[in-house]
Order: C-alpha cells, then sequence, then structure tokens
C-alpha cells in the first residue's frame, strides 16, 4: 500500500473512534513518531485500528513506555512481540490511562 504525500491513514473505524472523542487535533508522521510524540508530551493519544508490523512499533513502544505511556490492545493488554505472525493487534498508544477508551 503506498500513501501520497498530504495522505492521512484514517480508516473508517479510526474515525468513529477519534470522532468520540469530541475536538480533536491530528498529527501526520508515521507510527513510531507519533509514539515519540506522547513520549514528549506534544500529543496525548494514537489510535491505530489498521495493520501494523511488530517492526513499526516495539522500539516506539519502548520509548513511550520509558516515558511512562502505554500501548494496549483493544481489549486492554500490552502489544507482544515474537510471535509467529507479525502483524500487531488494533492498539491505542497514550501518554497516561487517563487518554484510553472506555
Amino acid at each position: 500500500m503506498s500513501t501520497k504525500p498530504g495522505e492521512v491513514h484514517l480508516d473508517v473505524d479510526t474515525k468513529v473512534m477519534i470522532d468520540r472523542l469530541g475536538p480533536v487535533q491530528l498529527m501526520q508522521a508515521g507510527s513510531s513518531l507519533k509514539f515519540c510524540r506522547i513520549a514528549e508530551g506534544e500529543a496525548d493519544m494514537y489510535p491505530r485500528l489498521a495493520p501494523t508490523c511488530e517492526w513499526d512499533t516495539a522500539a516506539a513502544q519502548a520509548v513511550l513506555e520509558g516515558a511512562g505511556g502505554l500501548v494496549l490492545d483493544l481489549q486492554g493488554r500490552p502489544l507482544r512481540y515474537g510471535k509467529p505472525e507479525v502483524f500487531n493487534p488494533s492498539f491505542v498508544a497514550a501518554g497516561c490511562m487517563a487518554w484510553m477508551p472506555e
């Protein structure tokens, strides 16, 4: 899958989740950079319901968790790595539990 400059990876399910949050400012960047923006305190959360692979998130998850944030699947479990399937489940990355959707 390729994207054009300025194109946002925003599938229908993610848009529905974001719309439930109320007014938000969307940030355009790769997954790892979004995790780092949360770790820096420049962003609050990153919901990702579209596919990603372990290599898209592993290092950035370590950075975010080192800064006190978290990355959980939609059942509230941390993402797992080193599994036979390299695809991640849908997840939410956040600076704190307060930003996790119910």
